[in-house]
């Protein structure tokens, strides 16, 4: 099954950054009300932006 992305959610690490090692997520929330963790770079690589869709095995695969 398909879901649009409604909102995207980057945090906000202010002038400390993110820590050494430290994996950049953002969050998407969907149609459906769920929200899912993805890696920022991997969200960025997909094309998975506010309007845009992702599937359930997607999901499944890459969310934490």
């Amino acid at each position: 099954m398909m879901h649009k992305i409604t909102d995207l959610i980057e945090p906000d690490n202010g002038c400390e950054g993110f820590a050494e090692g430290e994996e950049p997520m953002v969050t998407l929330i969907l149609d459906d009300g769920r929200s899912v963790k993805i890696p920022d770079m991997t969200a960025y690589k997909k094309g998975w932006d506010t309007g845009a869709e992702i599937s359930d095995e997607d999901i499944a695969e890459f969310a934490k």
